[in-house]
């Protein structure tokens, strides 16, 4: 007899429809076709032992199974369910009518539960109805138009379709999700730093049009206390941005059964390899920048990492999307994040301190720079000298700095006026050089002053558009319609740190 059951495999963040064809016939052998890799190869023992112990029995003929199409490689171990309940069928134990319209995913133990599975998010856009892990469900559950039912073990699976004990629905908890999306930590952390305004008005500035920002400064000025507080000035995000959050990191592991992603803040070590940052694997994965896709990539030490790694983000920067391409596969992921950088001046990192002596030779601090300079500067609109904090200002009964509200009321303010005038609500930061043309309308005396500037500064011309689109944002900030020569010049300032 031969049965036929819905499954799914992942490509990138994106799911293809499998369709598990199970026959059983003569003979004692147990085949499998469809470019399986060694774990669902493996899933032979798994299956049998979770068959068994649920209380039915392993087919003494042989069972052919195809994974169609077969010229796509399946990967992992969620075709443990699907395989278990088209045996089940295809020998006679279980109505094969049962098994129409649903979607199966699900890894066995040998003792017949259900493990959770990687990618649920992913698979559910692929389903009607979706049976898998009771852990995974919640993660499934996020996809809209889906009907989601969770069970711990084969025989729970089976009892559903059998009528005998009804599974209930997985409530989608995207409410929930969206409403426990505020950071207390990063809010309390912005709130107790003071003595820096200038820094905070170019963190607002940054949260404010989505702009990348770079932090240089010696070591105690707080460059890390600035950068981690970024979170309380990032808007929620919206329900399509949830799920397009959700989905990378369903693919990226196995759901825990615990979801509360809002805007992501990834902090990343420098000593992080290019493949972990980026993405990659045999069967390839998102990376860091991947992960924080609608959110924040936090690269401290910026003069430790390796320069190869680091000009392996150019572009990524500019295009939000990364492909990984493999031998046998080419996948992409979205990587639209906002780079928040920081670092000292030089190795030692006191290089123009008012008080400490800087022991660099200009040998290591020009090898020092060298690893983030160039073209990547060239991508980082907001670049910041942080000095350190004059200790009167530290007494907080003279802090006269504007309250994490006012400031986080602000960036809101910019990022609603943004959503509503930028083609596809996008923040100022990710308009095209046609879009800021038309966005951003200066008069020909501000423009002769953009460029008279420019050319003094020795910016490129790439920097044009980002010095306009900065002023646009700053503008934004102020709620004004039209940008300034005020607004042209602060943002010229931004991008001369460490000159």
């Amino acid at each position: 007899m031969l049965v036929k059951l819905s499954a799914a495999a992942l490509h990138g963040v994106d799911a293809l429809a499998v369709s598990v064809e199970v026959r059983v016939g003569r003979g004692i052998h147990f085949t499998m076709g469809g470019l399986p890799n060694s774990a669902v190869r493996e899933s032979h023992t798994r299956v049998r032992s979770a068959i068994e112990v649920a209380g039915y029995h392993w087919p003494g003929r042989g069972i052919t199974v195809n994974l169609a199409p077969a010229d796509v490689r399946k990967e992992g171990t969620a075709y443990d369910l699907p395989l278990a309940l088209g045996i089940l069928a295809a020998s006679g134990q279980l109505a094969a009518e049962l098994l129409e319209g649903i979607l199966f995913v699900g890894e066995l133990a040998l003792d017949g539960g259900l493990r959770p599975v990687r990618g649920a998010a992913v698979m559910a856009s692929r389903a009607r109805t979706m049976v898998l892990p009771t852990e995974s469900a919640a993660e499934a559950a996020l996809a809209q138009g889906v009907t989601v039912y969770g069970a711990d073990s084969l025989s729970a699976v089976i009892a559903h379709l059998n009528g005998s004990v009804q599974l209930k629905p997985t409530p989608c908890g995207m409410d929930a999700l969206l409403a426990g999306a505020a950071n207390e930590i990063a809010e309390a952390t912005l709130g107790a730093v003071q003595g820096q305004e200038a820094a905070l008005r170019g963190l607002e500035l940054a949260m404010a049009g989505g702009h990348n920002m770079l932090l240089v400064g010696p070591p105690g000025a707080g460059k890390t206390m600035i950068a981690k507080s970024a979170p309380a000035l990032i808007p929620p995000l919206t329900a399509a941005e949830q799920i397009q959050v959700s989905r990378i990191h369903s693919v990226r592991k196995k759901s825990s059964g615990q979801h509360k992603f809002g805007r992501p803040f990834r902090a990343v070590h420098h000593s992080t390899t290019q493949t972990t940052l980026l993405g990659g694997g045999a069967d390839p994965r998102p990376g860091e920048i991947s992960l924080a896709h609608g959110g924040v990539l936090f690269l401290d030490e910026l003069g430790e990492w390796d320069r190869h790694v680091l000009n392996a983000l150019r572009a990524p920067l500019e295009s939000g999307r990364i492909t990984i391409s493999r031998a046998q596969v080419s996948v992409d992921f979205p990587c639209e994040f906002q780079l928040i950088a920081a670092t000292n001046p030089c190795p030692c990192g006191y290089l123009g301190h008012v008080s400490r002596r800087c022991d660099c030779s200009e040998h290591r601090i020009t090898a020092y720079r060298r690893r983030f300079s160039g073209p990547l500067l060239d991508r980082i609109d907001i670049q910041l000298d942080i000095h350190p904090v004059n200790l009167r200002a530290l007494d907080p009964r003279k802090f006269t700095g504007d309250s994490v509200g006012v400031r986080k009321a602000r960036v809101l303010r910019a990022r609603a006026i943004q959503s509503k005038r930028n083609p596809g609500g996008r923040t100022n930061s990710r308009l095209n050089p046609a879009e800021v043309l038309r966005i951003v309308k200066i008069s020909n005396a501000l423009r002769l002053f953009l460029i008279e500037t420019m050319n003094s500064y020795h910016l490129s011309a790439r920097s044009h558009d980002r010095v306009l689109k900065m002023a646009r944002t700053l503008a934004d900030l102020d709620g004004r319609k039209n940008v300034s020569k005020r607004d042209l010049a602060e943002a010229l300032q931004y991008r001369r740190a460490g000159q």
